[in-house]
């Protein structure tokens, strides 16, 4: 007999510490072709369900599973078993900079790759665009349910993976009684995704039913919404420049919307896009921190978010830490409940140990199905139903 871990789960909340909790299965070995399947969904139900129980913020005192109920979700999860650890390094290959394609053409159907420059792939797939510039999500043609709006970037629109394993899809699958939309857009900050809500172009055909829009929020999105003078360094300056400068108006006491930050910073532009072009900024960030001016201009398009979700959707607004920690969340939360903002904090969810190395696509960066799977599990158990 062979005792192999299953899932590795770190669990860590306000009110206890459990540390690490490790889930064993007796794998005979004459059996182990007939129970692949089995142990697939025993170790995706082990990392979804046990890990949105560990990780809550919510008592969830109630929620106790029935030994995993190993082939609850078998239909839709056994895939996850033969997805490779990823090796420790590529020595040899050097990451493309990819350019965010921001929002697609509608009703389209796009094939996607992506290679190193030593030609090594790292993803290969298709992309399915609706009428409305959207990411397919299952079709749900019964009007009177209601909305569960996805904002976000390239996390919530699934870059590198199939229409059927995005976040909103896997909620899709969990909300049966809610019409799911995938607004994601690729390489969005808070700017971006403030823009689109306001446009409302993508919006317009959503019922008026109610329901929520969740915006799932990443560490990135705050450099590519505030943008620094970092931002003009090379990772950044082609696309997060061309991004809408939101500049508060304490007259009106309003957002406005300045123009890029390319064109509403001409100086600032010129002086460092000297710099860039010989090669001095680009191994330097500058500041080394956001500022509290910053951070709150941020919330503030957040809280911009929330208005236009309650007064044109008619929906309750949430924002979410994905899982990763990052130093400025902290420093977030007093500002969100300051403007009365509605949070999950799923920071200290650690994919990283709860996937076995299997939480990011390799070269890449951005989430696995199985990553998705596993947060569209914790959003499910703690949003309102």
């Amino acid at each position: 007999m062979l005792d192999q871990p299953c899932a590795i789960l770190v669990f860590h909340n306000n009110n206890i510490n459990i540390g690490f909790f490790i889930v064993y299965t007796e794998c005979v070995l004459k059996y182990l072709l007939s129970l692949v399947l089995v142990l697939a969904a025993f170790q995706t139900n082990a990392a979804g369900d046990y890990i949105t129980y560990l990780a809550s913020t919510e008592p969830w005192k109630s929620y106790v599973p029935k030994n995993f109920e190993l082939v609850k979700k078998l239909g839709d999860s056994a895939f996850f078993w033969s997805m490779e650890a990823p090796p420790e390094e590529f020595p040899e290959s050097k990451i493309l900079t990819k350019t965010p394609y921001l929002l697609f053409k509608p009703n389209v159907i796009l094939d996607a790759e992506r290679k190193t420059t030593n030609n090594i792939l790292i993803y290969r797939t298709r992309y399915t665009i609706d009428a409305k510039s959207r990411r397919l999500v299952q079709k749900r043609d019964d009007f009177f349910n209601r909305n569960l709006i996805m904002l976000g970037c390239s996390f919530t629109f699934g870059a590198g993976l199939a229409d059927d394993e995005t976040i909103p899809f896997y909620l899709s699958n969990y909300r049966t009684n809610y019409n799911v939309f995938n607004m994601g857009i690729d390489g969005a900050g808070a700017n971006d995704v403030l823009d689109d809500l306001r446009s409302f172009k993508r919006f317009d055909d959503i019922s008026n039913k109610g329901g929520l829009v969740v915006y799932t929020a990443v560490s990135d999105h705050i450099q590519r919404s505030i943008c620094n003078l970092n931002c003009y360094g090379r990772s950044y300056r082609d696309w997060v420049l061309k991004k809408s400068n939101y500049q508060y108006d304490k007259e009106s006491q309003t957002l406005v919307n300045r123009g890029s930050f390319e064109d509403s910073r001409p100086i600032t532009g010129m002086i460092f896009g000297i710099l860039a072009k010989i090669g001095l900024i680009d191994s330097v960030s500058f500041p080394l921190t956001v500022t509290d001016e910053q951070l709150e201009l941020y919330v503030l398009m957040v809280e911009d978010m929330k208005k236009i979700a309650k007064e044109k959707l008619n929906s309750e607004f949430y924002f979410v830490f994905y899982p990763g920690t990052y130093e400025e969340w902290g420093r977030i939360k007093p500002l969100l409940k300051k403007y009365n903002i509605k949070y999950l904090d799923l920071s200290k969810v650690d994919f990283k140990t709860a996937t076995n190395k299997r939480h990011s696509i390799i070269l890449d960066g951005h989430p696995t199905k199985l990553a998705n799977y596993l947060y569209a599990s914790l959003l499910h158990y703690q949003l309102p139903k």
